[in-house]
């Protein structure tokens, strides 16, 4: 502020542009000073009338002190006289002034002790006189000088009284004074508020244009913001890669106009980024891109690849145009890699003018990238069995419920074999438990490569697997459970030990007519294949019902035994 004012004021007086420059941070800070004056004359008064409060409260409790300590020796003195109603009233009386002992008699100072003498003088008095002795109950006052005592309590008490009323005058004077120079501060401090706001005011002026750029500036920067909070919030909706994809073409378009782009991202295997979408300038991007080819992957920042490649440049990049790689990094893990092109001479000036635009788009794309694929994988813990790969019971449950429903609905049969292992204990104590899993993998995957896709496969528990077959009846889920039988005991070659496989097979509406009834019998059907030694497959028993019934689920709609 002070160099503008200076190079705008006549360059021959030499004193005076000094004295202007320097005038207005004198005024701030005197004003600062009175300012700072004036908080402290407003916490003087405040501790003043806080104080003047406190003395308020001493009197009025002083007042009520003497009062109370007048309506004790009162009733004491009509008890004494033969007044026994008045015994209550001497009780309530003194319970107060015990009461007031602490909180007002203490602040006087000596006086509780003959408070209690009093106390304990009027007590004995009254009880005396209730007891039938009132002359007794009199002399002992008169004989313990309990008058002199009251009177030198009392006089304490109005002692206390008149030097709190005169400290009153005190403060308010003090209050007065501060308060006056208080608004004194005030007013001079604004009228010096008043003369700083016209330098700053006058300097200012001087500085409009370079304000103006700033507030266009700071809109732009408002509008980027704004747009961003847009992107990060229809992002929390997408679903796969194709949404998020739309989403960050479509912002782009917005915030990054005349740029082209790309976003790759990580395959399952992560060896390797694949082009996920791009937008403009499609002949210079590559449909995979190697981790270890890419510097923005190997330093984590934002790397720039220069069209004459006069400078480090990635393995990748084939030279044309200019090109703005920054990865995707969330949760502290690389999720993928944003590209922003350009062409022409100034295409390198344009990338690092976006660079940190570019940067927050490609952090938002991250955090996205990092939720779907949490989101996903919290869906696969939530529905398959870590070891195998397979469904787990509970989605096993539900989605036999559903076939049940829909095979009873429309007259469709559904099928179910359960699996178990044979000897699987002995697997494991003979060759390890790191065997039997192997084992286990091995023979779930053999059962998901030998049936349909529309067949579900889940672990049951422990060894035992279930498989689910639609639309098939209880022969043919037989004839797939021996098919399966086979390719099980095929796997005895592959890992050197015998292994093999008992089936149980049920069906809706052949052998049960519900989800429990149905896996009880394929559970029954099983237990006789193991009985009966094991490596076989066992359908369970037929159940009677009714013959239309059989019928409608005999005829069978063509597309679905051909699908069969």
């Amino acid at each position: 502020m002070s160099m503008l004012i200076t190079e705008t004021a006549p360059p021959a007086p030499q004193a005076r542009p000094r004295t202007e420059a320097l005038l207005p941070p004198a005024i701030i800070l005197l004003v600062f000073a009175m300012v700072v004056i004036a908080l402290g004359g407003f916490a003087y008064v405040g501790g003043q009338q806080n104080a003047l409060n406190t003395l308020r409260g001493q009197s009025e409790a002083m007042r009520e002190a003497t009062g109370a300590l007048a309506r004790t020796d009162a009733s004491a003195a009509h008890v004494i006289s033969g007044d026994r109603a008045a015994m209550s009233e001497f009780f309530r009386n003194a319970e107060t002034l015990r009461e007031l002992r602490t909180t007002t008699f203490d602040v006087i100072g000596g006086v509780t002790p003959a408070l209690d003498t009093l106390l304990k003088d009027w007590g004995e008095a009254t009880t005396l006189a209730v007891d039938g002795h009132p002359d007794t109950a009199r002399q002992v006052l008169v004989d313990r000088r309990t008058n002199v005592t009251l009177d030198t309590v009392a006089d304490a008490a109005a002692g206390a009284v008149a030097n709190a009323e005169a400290q009153f005058g005190q403060h308010e004077q003090r209050i007065q004074i501060f308060t006056l120079a208080v608004l004194l501060l005030q007013v001079l401090s604004g009228t010096l508020a008043i003369a700083a706001m016209f330098f700053a005011f006058r300097s200012s002026a001087r500085e409009a244009n370079g304000r103006s750029a700033a507030l266009r500036s700071a809109d732009t920067s408002r509008g980027q913001v704004a747009r961003l909070f847009e992107m990060a919030d229809v992002l929390q909706s997408a679903t796969d890669y194709g949404d998020a994809n739309q989403v960050l073409k479509a912002t782009a378009a917005d915030l990054l106009p005349g740029f082209g782009g790309a976003l790759y991202v990580f395959n399952n295997s992560r060896d390797r980024l694949v082009l996920s979408t791009s937008w403009g300038h499609e002949g210079q991007v590559h449909e995979s891109i190697p981790p270890d080819q890419c510097w923005a992957l190997k330093r984590g920042k934002a790397h720039l690849n220069r069209a004459a490649g006069s400078k480090l440049c990635c393995e990748h990049h084939r030279g044309e145009g200019t090109v703005l790689e920054i990865p995707m990094i969330a949760r502290g893990e690389i999720m993928g890699l944003f590209q922003l092109f350009a062409d022409g001479e100034d295409a390198e000036a344009r990338l690092e003018g976006v660079t940190g635009l570019a940067s927050a788009i490609a952090d938002g794309m991250s955090l996205a990238l990092a939720n779907m694929g949490l989101r996903e994988k919290l869906r696969n813990q939530a529905l398959r069995d870590p070891l195998t790969g397979l469904y787990n019971r509970r989605y096993m449950e539900d989605c036999l419920q559903r076939f049940v429903r829909l095979a009873d609905r429309e007259n469709r049969e559904v099928s179910v074999v359960m699996v178990d292992l044979d000897h699987f204990k002995k697997l494991n104590d003979e060759h390890g438990h790191a065997f039997g899993d192997a084992v286990l993998r091995d023979a779930a995957m053999t059962i998901v490569s030998g049936l349909r896709e529309t067949d579900i496969v889940c672990r049951y528990g422990g060894e035992e697997l279930v498989v689910i077959l639609p639309d098939c009846n209880l022969d043919r889920a037989a004839d797939k459970a021996e098919a399966l039988r086979l390719r099980i005991e095929a796997l005895s070659q592959t890992h050197g030990a015998a292994i093999s496989a008992s089936f149980g097979v049920a069906a809706v509406p052949y052998t049960s007519s519900g989800v429990s009834d149905l896996l009880a019998s394929a559970d029954g059907a099983l237990y006789r294949a193991k009985q009966s030694g094991r490596n076989q497959v066992v359908a369970a028993a037929t159940r009677p019902f009714h013959l239309d019934r059989l019928e409608d689920a005999l005829e069978r709609p063509q597309h679905l035994v051909a699908a069969e």
